[in-house]
């Protein structure tokens, strides 16, 4: 907002020298290179920050998106998928993968996350709508 992402950066750069496996210093760095529309450097960081941190399903998830965003949809989906398996409980993963695989056409798999998603929170109308939205289009 201040206009200092030169100086963010040269922060972030400082910071890896020092803890060259933080995660969090990799997402940042790759958040700024995203909003520097620095995409191929915002991958290799937001990938390095997923490996580094496996345990933070929004790594997992911002990789993704961005995967996605940038093109190549099946590996995208890869990495949104094992951040699934790894956080089974993340709505916002799930929400994603449904999004997605609907948009492409494997409508297997989105009946299989919004089953997920459904199944997360019981009593959600839009969730139970959804599914069976999905569930009508695909005649399961």
């Amino acid at each position: 907002m201040q206009g200092r992402d030169t100086d963010g950066e040269v922060i972030l750069y400082s910071a890896l020298a020092v803890a060259p496996d933080n995660g969090t210093v990799h997402h940042v760095l790759g958040l700024l290179y995203v909003r520097q529309c620095r995409m191929p450097e915002a991958l290799d960081a937001l990938r390095r920050a997923a490996e580094l941190a496996p345990d933070d399903a929004r790594f997992g998830y911002v990789y993704g998106v961005a995967l996605h965003s940038e093109g190549p949809v099946d590996e995208a989906v890869a990495v949104l998928d094992e951040a699934s398996t790894k956080h089974p409980y993340d709505m916002e993963l799930l929400g994603t993968l449904v999004a997605i695989n609907r948009d492409r056409g494997d409508f297997a798999s989105t009946v299989r996350h919004a089953e997920r998603l459904s199944n997360l929170v019981p009593g959600n109308r839009d969730f139970r709508n959804l599914l069976d939205q999905l569930r009508t289009q695909t005649g399961r």
